[in-house]
């Protein structure tokens, strides 16, 4: 089989030489359609468009009639990226073949990149009604909606397609998107157990149960719904990947091992498979062998800004502040909202003594996510460790503002206040803190080596404690 393929290959590339020579030396000369679609899609498929374009002009002028070279024009267009005239192409074929699903379908999507949504949900609810593919027709209809941020209508037609075709992977996958952006995530486990009820054996359905599980932070039932993906389709490699996901969420690095690297047998190298190995050997602290992955997802993609963290993050768990600043800062400049990046960077900062970069770099993150605890947590300990007390009340003043219920916040509040000698003012916040969270109370000693001789505020925590009983 594979012989015959590879001598098919032979024949349209000896085809393809014959074509050029022609052209070159500028010769009369006549194909049949079939043999321009096979020409044409040669310098498709090796990405020579502008070759293939000129191809397909010289079919189309020896075969004005065939909506199959027109489709090819308009395929190359699209990859040139000239929407407009791909567009043209399409309703020319269409008119030529007005009940081809691939060419409704292809002219919504030209629609849909131009900003016409309203153009492609009409043009492909026409195809509704004479399509025997409505399972694909629903769903073109929903990225319609989606495109459009109509999330609710976009789910509506998501739904149908799945309706039809329980397998229809990325109905499922776009539909838990919406749903999670409409917030009926949770509601939805119910819709996706009632298709799994009908067809227990759709690894898609349970792949994608699994993710909702996922993204509910619900660990052990996503952990589940994956090993049944798998167990239905044991090649199944993107369900392996999330599932060393889910293994991680539960701090169960040796399976997630397992079943990343079961993801790579599968699939092969790719940055994406590599970044998860890293991170997970790094949660297993072998920090050498998280370093040799990341560099190799680096290898295969130089932008993939997950692995420069990772490596990052490696650094600073072998105390390399310097070179750790070295791949946050590659990682932030790829993305430089990214909360996670300015937080790591800032404090590495801050750890090698570059007070101003870590200050800036704290205030961009505030500004960005002013809920963030953490940031608030650090950013105040720069100025408490440098002495100013007063601008660390301030910053977690302000963080309190913006999370009144977090009784972190009111807990390093107490310390600062009382190194600031603001004793009363401590007492009334420690009351506070303790009627956010009790148990949190705990970090005042991790925080304050000499706590037990605040008399005043142990007092106070001892008094809490025996109302609570």
């Amino acid at each position: 089989m594979a012989e015959e393929f590879k001598k098919r290959q032979e024949e349209i590339q000896k085809m393809v030489l014959d074509f050029e020579l022609k052209v070159k030396n500028d010769l009369d000369f006549y194909y049949d359609s079939e043999s321009y679609e096979k020409i044409v899609k040669w310098y498709i498929d090796n990405h020579k468009f502008k070759f293939g374009l000129k191809a397909v002009e010289i079919a189309l002028s020896q075969h004005k009639f065939s909506s199959d070279l027109l489709i090819q024009r308009a395929n190359i267009m699209i990859a040139l990226q000239n929407f407009s005239d791909a567009l043209s192409s399409l309703e020319k074929a269409h008119s030529l073949n007005p009940t081809d699903d691939n060419i409704f379908i292809l002219i919504g999507q030209v629609k849909i990149i131009l900003g016409d949504y309203g153009g492609a949900i009409e043009i492909l609810k026409k195809a509704l009604n004479i399509s025997d593919n409505k399972d694909e027709i629903n769903y073109q209809i929903g990225l319609a909606y989606q495109a459009k941020k109509d999330f609710s209508k976009a789910s509506i037609f998501f739904k149908n397609a799945i309706e039809l075709n329980i397998n229809h992977e990325n109905a499922l996958y776009d539909l838990a998107y919406c749903l999670e952006i409409t917030g009926e995530l949770e509601n939805s486990i119910r819709y996706y157990k009632k298709f799994i009820d009908e067809d227990p054996y759709s690894e898609y359905a349970w792949f994608n149960l699994g993710n909702i599980y996922l993204k509910l932070k619900n660990f052990s039932e996503a952990v589940k719904s994956f090993e049944f993906a798998i167990a239905i389709d044991d090649e199944y490699s993107s369900a392996y990947t999330n599932l060393g996901e889910a293994y991680i969420k539960t701090k169960n690095f040796q399976s997630s091992k397992k079943s990343f690297l079961k993801s790579l047998e599968l699939d092969g190298p790719s940055p994406e498979i590599y970044s998860c190995l890293g991170r997970v050997y790094y949660h297993l602290e072998d920090y050498s062998t998280s370093i040799n992955y990341f560099q190799k997802s680096i290898k295969i993609d130089q932008l993939f800004k997950k692995s420069y963290y990772g490596l990052g993050l490696c650094l600073v768990a072998l105390d390399k502040w310097f070179e750790a600043i070295h791949y946050f800062k590659k990682a932030y400049k790829f993305e430089n909202d990214n909360i996670d990046y300015i937080k790591s960077l800032a404090y590495a900062e801050f750890k090698v003594g570059n007070l101003v970069s870590s200050i800036e770099l704290y205030s961009k993150g505030l500004s960005i996510a002013p809920n963030d605890i953490d940031l608030s947590l650090d950013f105040s300990l720069i100025y408490y460790e440098s002495g100013d007390v007063n601008r660390s009340i301030s910053i977690i003043k302000d963080a309190i503002n913006e999370n009144e219920e977090e009784s972190l916040l009111y807990y390093r509040l107490v310390v600062y206040l009382m190194d600031a000698g603001k004793y009363k003012e401590s007492i009334n916040v420690l009351e506070s803190a303790l009627s956010l969270n009790f148990d949190n109370h705990e970090v005042l000693f991790d925080f304050v080596p000499n706590f037990e001789s605040q008399s005043a505020l142990i007092r106070i925590i001892n008094n809490y404690k025996n109302n609570l009983k």
